[in-house]
């Protein structure tokens, strides 16, 4: 029961987008607070009632994959009736706990991440791997739950720049991914950038890296960093990651996990360098 509700839920990537929220959250507030966990567990079973609606949409697609052809909804274990109900369940609390945290705003928001990952992208996800690019919208906004919910204002040219970061490292974080799993994806008939563009697709990959690198290194522009430690770090991270481009984007499975790493790196760098400057840290 417990791995199928972990196959349903997918717990991992929940915990990573709640980590997310959390992350944006500290950067508002700069201290952990009530409405850091409640925002952070909403977000968590939004995710989970998005990844159960995204299996009923693709069961047919999830069993022609070796990666997903054991999910619940796929292999039949789970009636799709019954998925739904599991979905609306996790839905609903989500909607209440994200009400608490942050008010109408989060709600609202909430409806853009369904309707842009449920009604939009994975639709479109058929048809064409740059479906993605409505799919990172949602994907940009969990630190933007968090930001809110810790009382930030949702015009700051701070939280903006974070989530064009988010946005701009999904571009290679699921190309590559793709490509890592190219055979996978091939079997079940998705649409990959590298077929759909074969004579571009690495100068678009490499454009949508370096787009993604160059806006971490507008990060110590904005007052998101007091440390000068923490500021050299970050620009380091990002004049490397520019500079080793070539041989990260070489191989799919080294370029996916560069693109990872650099990502929950900087998030830790700036989480460090708000502790700090709240006197958490000493």
């Amino acid at each position: 029961m417990l791995r199928a509700a972990s196959s349903l839920f997918r717990f991992r990537v929940a915990g990573m987008v709640a980590l997310s929220c959390v992350f944006g959250y500290l950067l508002a507030a700069g201290a952990a607070g009530p409405d850091m966990v409640t925002s952070a567990a909403g977000t968590f079973l939004l995710t989970c009632a998005c990844s159960v609606f995204n299996q009923i949409q693709e069961k047919d697609l999830d069993a022609r994959m070796p990666r997903t052809r054991n999910r619940p909804v796929a292999s039949g274990r789970l009636p799709t009736a019954a998925a739904w109900a599991v979905g609306m369940a996790a839905l609903l609390p989500a909607l209440i706990l994200l009400h608490a945290a942050g008010g109408v705003r989060l709600v609202l928001l909430s409806a853009a991440v369904l309707a842009l990952y449920n009604g939009v992208y994975t639709p479109m996800k058929k048809y064409t791997a740059f479906s993605l690019l409505a799919g990172a919208v949602p994907g940009a906004l969990p630190p933007v739950f968090g930001w809110l919910a810790a009382g930030g204002n949702l015009y700051s040219p701070e939280i903006a720049l974070l989530f064009i970061v988010y946005y701009l490292w999904q571009v290679p974080h699921f190309w590559l991914r793709a490509e890592r799993d190219r055979q996978s994806y091939l079997a079940a008939g998705l649409p990959l950038p590298s077929v759909e563009l074969p004579h571009r697709y690495h100068a678009l990959l490499r454009l949508w890296y370096a787009s993604y690198m160059v806006a971490l290194l507008l990060l110590p522009v904005f007052p998101f960093i007091a440390e000068t430690a923490v500021r050299i770090a970050v620009c380091l991270a990002g004049i490397t990651g520019l500079a080793a481009s070539g041989y990260l984007l070489a191989s799919p499975v080294r370029g996916f996990h560069a693109v990872n790493v650099s990502m929950l790196f900087v998030m830790l760098l700036l989480v460090v360098d708000r502790l700090v400057t709240s006197g958490i840290i000493t």
